[in-house]
């Protein structure tokens, strides 16, 4: 009797020590960061709801798109205040795999074409016999072979010597480095490296990817949510995808979010980066809600058919 009354005493508390997960794991609130490709630099704020999240960018110099995502489906809602629509898109499934069939085995004719392609002869008519080598004829007797002359070779140009004073024209810059597309079937997988490091309060820990001569460092926790990319057009769904493409998936699996994240070459060269700023929790009041919804006024279109 004693054990049963102490342990209906410790109900209570398991509930709310439940209930303090349950609260520390459902992030709500506003996450600023900042993404850098190149001398392009972006300023990302994603407000993230219960059921819902908003990504966009905070510049106002451009009409930027507005990603609304359903937590819960993944479906995502692309906002385009320029001409003040919205368009609804469906979870994204894995890429359809275009294969190409086989030309069928087709009869050939003896001059190597399909049947029922170019002259035919009569059926069982005899093929005509080749053409013996007819002897050239005099000059001016008979048609005569056309013999085209020889061009002469074109002269090469010498190297004309620099104007005294002219200064010299400056070489073409190099062209940055286009990052490699992976292979068919290159497989990745994120390594954890069991290095941590705490970020603006978090606990993160250290992953890496490595392919075709490209280092993916990241940082990231699971006290957050699941990671969700700033999409800016409606994605294309057949053709290889690059390493910048594929990587937020890999985090959303593993319901992770990223802190810091380094995508640089073998050689050290950084081409992107991306950084959280700010982490600011809060709970999303009803006006809020409004954010998650396409505005009075905008009308829907269709997505795009690949």
């Amino acid at each position: 009797m004693h054990f049963a009354h102490n342990f209906q005493r410790s109900l209570p508390i398991l509930g709310c020590v439940a209930a303090l997960a349950s609260t520390a794991v459902a992030f709500e609130g506003r996450i600023q960061a900042v993404m850098t490709q190149g001398n392009d630099t972006r300023t990302l704020l994603y407000t993230v709801g219960t059921d819902s999240l908003r990504v966009e960018m905070t510049a106002t110099n451009w009409p930027n798109p507005v990603d609304i995502v359903d937590r819960n489906s993944g479906a995502l809602t692309l906002l385009f205040p320029n001409n003040r629509s919205f368009v609804h898109l469906k979870p994204a499934t894995e890429p359809a795999t275009a294969t190409v069939p086989e030309a069928p085995n087709m009869p050939m004719t003896p001059a190597g074409l399909p049947l029922g392609i170019g002259p035919r002869s009569a059926p069982g008519a005899p093929s005509m016999p080749a053409m013996p080598n007819m002897p050239a004829l005099p000059f001016g007797v008979g048609p005569q072979q056309q013999v085209t002359p020889a061009m002469p070779p074109r002269p090469v140009m010498p190297n004309l010597p620099g104007t005294p004073g002219t200064p010299a024209a400056p070489a073409m810059p190099a062209m940055p480095a286009m990052p490699m597309m992976p292979m068919p079937g290159d497989k990745l997988v994120l390594q954890a490296t069991g290095k941590t490091v705490d970020i603006l309060g978090y606990a993160c820990q250290q992953y890496e990817l490595k392919q075709r001569g490209e280092i993916l460092e990241i940082w990231a926790t699971e006290e957050l949510l699941p990671f969700k990319p700033y999409v800016q057009n409606q994605p294309h769904r057949f053709g290889p995808q690059r390493l910048d493409d594929q990587w937020p998936a890999l985090l959303t699996s593993r319901k992770l979010f990223p802190l810091r994240v380094s995508l640089r070459h073998d050689h050290g060269a950084e081409r992107f980066r991306f950084d959280v700023q700010s982490v600011t929790p809060q709970k999303l009041t009803a006006d809020d809600a409004k954010l998650f919804q396409p505005p009075t006024g905008y009308f829907e279109i269709q997505p795009l058919p690949f």
